[in-house]
């Protein structure tokens, strides 16, 4: 599967002391599903006590089979990043005790993985919700979440956007996404599916649309904003990154 040979623990710096927050509630993985809009997958987070509240964060389809591995007890043929990861916490003698999702930023989830380190050191790490989960399913460790973002989760309808234009189905590029298809630092919008008769039937899923008309593009909002107020007569040539490497598609806009 393309995207297999990134580092799933790049980005995650060390942090001397977790910063002050509210009160957290503890939740379980209830399963996951794919978002019907976007193709994307979305893992439940329900909370333990009666009201039972809900939080889907959208996830990158690596991460999801980590934890849809894990959830089903189903050991793979060799250890993933995440049992890899697992193993050298263990053998330098540390022990993970909790991960927190403790903000929601700009449609970001952040979240902290608390560990035991060896003569008493307590370590907060930052990381991603999807590593932080399935690194909790393997440690059989709680998962927290700050009692504030269920309700800024709703509010902020966190699912990314999406629309669908020349046949394409778009969606707003999410930091896990765009490190899964090996974006790098480019924005744009991700090509989630493309219709068999479109007319950008030259695009491909997990292509990277990052300007139209040669002008740059970093959301859905803005790629259909700039579709829209465009000439139909002229083609449209979109910028794409395919596989890490730059091309450009061109189709007539009718």
């Amino acid at each position: 599967m393309r995207g297999r040979r990134i580092l799933m623990l790049a980005g995650i710096g060390l942090l001397t002391a977790a910063s002050a927050r509210g009160k957290s509630v503890e939740v379980k993985v209830d399963g996951m599903q794919l978002d019907p809009e976007t193709g994307s997958p979305v893992v439940r987070l329900v909370e333990r006590e009666k009201s039972a509240r809900e939080l889907p964060i959208w996830i990158g389809p690596f991460e999801a089979q980590a934890i849809a591995l894990e959830i089903q007890g189903v050991p793979p043929p060799r250890p993933l990043t995440h049992d890899l990861m697992k193993q050298v916490v263990e053998r330098l003698g540390g022990k993970l005790t909790r991960v927190e999702i403790t903000d929601l930023r700009d449609n970001t989830y952040f979240a902290t993985l608390h560990i035991d380190a060896p003569g008493g050191k307590a370590l907060a790490i930052d990381g991603r919700p999807s590593d932080a989960i399935a690194l909790a399913l393997r440690f059989h460790r709680p998962i927290l979440v700050d009692d504030g973002l269920f309700a800024k989760a709703a509010a902020a309808r966190a699912t990314p956007a999406a629309a669908h234009l020349w046949g394409l189905t778009v969606q707003d590029l999410t930091p896990e996404m765009a490190t899964f298809f090996e974006s790098g630092d480019a924005r744009g919008v991700l090509v989630s599916d493309v219709e068999r008769a479109a007319p950008a039937h030259e695009m491909a899923r997990g292509d990277i649309i990052t300007a139209l008309d040669d002008q740059p593009i970093g959301s859905v909002e803005e790629l259909t904003s700039r579709a829209e107020a465009r000439s139909h007569v002229d083609p449209v040539r979109l910028s794409v990154r395919r596989d890490g490497r730059p091309l450009t598609v061109r189709f007539p806009s009718d």
